[in-house]
């Protein structure tokens, strides 16, 4: 893990770094942001893990356009790994026009992840995607330089979260030809929900922390990801916090904590007792939007809005397609204030 942690540091540096140039201003007193990625939209077979999340997915895109919100889509917005563009395209012309609305009207950024790592060809993207969004740009990173007033307060980079991985990265060569020729077979025979890239959850743990890692040697800097398919929240997992609130918590509202804690768990895949936190002192500076493809037909996102960064999970807690916030802090004086 070591050797993959350096390369994960490198190449994301590398990213950074070459991102510096053309790096924008995100103003907190304006900034209406929503994060998702890992859609990984499929062709509606039994191998097809966003199917189930359509409803919640396209009721949130029509929420956010509405609102004002800018569409940032963290890549693995496709599943090319198992299916060809034309395929997904013919199932998903909807979803695809609702993203394309924010296109339109100047509000939408799109990166590329490992599984639909064919967007990072600017000739692929125009012959299959400039139907819904004409002179598209997909890109590998972007950095913003966060400002509140006057001041420039730091830097927020977002990046699928791929970068210098053994399997998905290095080695996805290997990888895109299992999930195709082996997993995607046998998931739609079984029709049993992925979590592709990574299913492993202490796996993912680990892959938190070299992300993480990277994030904490940088000056005044937020790293948003997606890749695990698992939400991170100020640099520990959603269910770690959970935890420690309930540790000190009574009555009515531990049974609320305990009853978020299982339901997180299983929403995660996660094992209990398996779980390796990131541990109590960290700083705010890792934060993963989950995905949008879990198996319970949730999506998870990350919310920049009103100052503050925010994961939500659609629906809310009596299944209504609104956001539910699990998790707020305010950029200015939680996050950067502490970094």
């Amino acid at each position: 893990m070591a050797a993959e942690r350096e390369r994960i540091h490198a190449q994301l540096q590398e990213l950074f770094d070459s991102e510096a140039q053309h790096e924008t201003v995100l103003d907190l007193e304006s900034a209406r942001v929503i994060v998702f990625s890992d859609q990984h939209k499929g062709q509606r077979d039994g191998a097809d893990d966003f199917r189930r999340c359509e409803r919640a997915y396209n009721a949130a895109l029509g929420y956010y356009f509405a609102k004002g919100y800018t569409l940032m889509a963290l890549g693995d917005v496709e599943e090319l790994w198992e299916c060809r563009p034309k395929d997904v395209i013919a199932n998903y012309g909807y979803t695809l026009a609702l993203e394309a609305n924010f296109h339109r009207d100047g509000r939408y950024l799109r990166f590329f992840g490992n599984h639909d790592d064919q967007w990072e060809s600017p000739r692929s993207v125009m012959k299959f995607l400039d139907e819904f969004y004409p002179g598209l740009e997909v890109k590998e990173g972007a950095r913003f330089r966060v400002r509140k007033g006057d001041a420039d307060i730091g830097t927020i980079f977002l990046a699928h979260g791929h970068q210098g991985t053994t399997m998905s990265d290095k080695y996805k060569w290997i990888s895109r030809f299992v999930v195709r020729n082996v997993w995607r077979p046998v998931q739609r025979l079984l029709k049993k929900p992925s979590t592709t890239p990574a299913t492993d959850f202490i796996l993912r743990e680990k892959h938190d922390l070299a992300m993480y890692g990277w994030a904490e040697e940088q000056e005044k800097t937020v790293l948003i990801v997606g890749h695990t398919h698992r939400p991170v929240f100020s640099g520990i997992t959603h269910h770690a916090q959970l935890e420690r609130q309930l540790s000190t918590a009574t009555g009515e509202r531990a049974a609320e904590l305990r009853a978020e804690l299982e339901w997180v768990k299983a929403q995660d895949g996660g094992i209990p007792g398996t779980s390796e936190a990131l541990g109590a002192a960290v700083k705010p500076c890792y934060f993963n939007s989950g995905c949008c493809s879990f198996g319970d037909g949730d999506i998870t996102g990350l919310e920049i809005v009103d100052g503050k960064i925010q994961l939500v999970r659609w629906p809310d807690d009596d299944g209504k397609p609104k956001p539910k916030v699990i998790a707020s802090a305010d950029l200015a004086s939680e996050v950067f204030a502490k970094l």
